[in-house]
């Protein structure tokens, strides 16, 4: 048996002011369809995958949000990552499995401070 990790410290603690929360943090988002969900044709642009980034550390990744379908699978894969500190320079050098949801937060590029659209159209 291995000794424990320690616990991976918080990069800060919240609450902050919103101004500087908002200085602090990158959003990567993405409204998406499932590939899975194209033969029965179901409403478009239906999930929604988001990485919570803090920009004053390497853009560790914060915290992770995905709705769609096995969201509760697919984030059980990445609970361990973000426990050992993972940043979005992992998450973009990850092979994302296709097709799967999965995918979805490997490839996130639009981010919310950009102001541009993070609906996707195709696989």
């Amino acid at each position: 048996l291995t000794p424990p990790r320690p616990a991976v410290k918080p990069p800060f603690t919240l609450p902050l002011p919103a101004p500087i929360l908002e200085e602090r943090v990158e959003v990567f988002h993405s409204f998406f369809k499932p590939l899975e969900w194209t033969l029965p044709h179901r409403a478009d642009n239906a999930c929604f995958a988001k990485l919570i980034c803090d920009r004053g550390n390497g853009l560790r990744v914060l915290g992770v949000h995905l709705l769609g379908p096995d969201a509760g699978e697919v984030l059980q894969g990445f609970a361990l990552a973000l426990k050992l500190g993972c940043t979005k320079h992992d998450f973009d050098r990850t092979v994302g499995i296709h097709p799967t949801v999965a995918e979805e937060l490997v490839g996130l590029s639009v981010t919310k401070r950009s102001g541009a659209d993070p609906r996707k159209t195709g696989c």
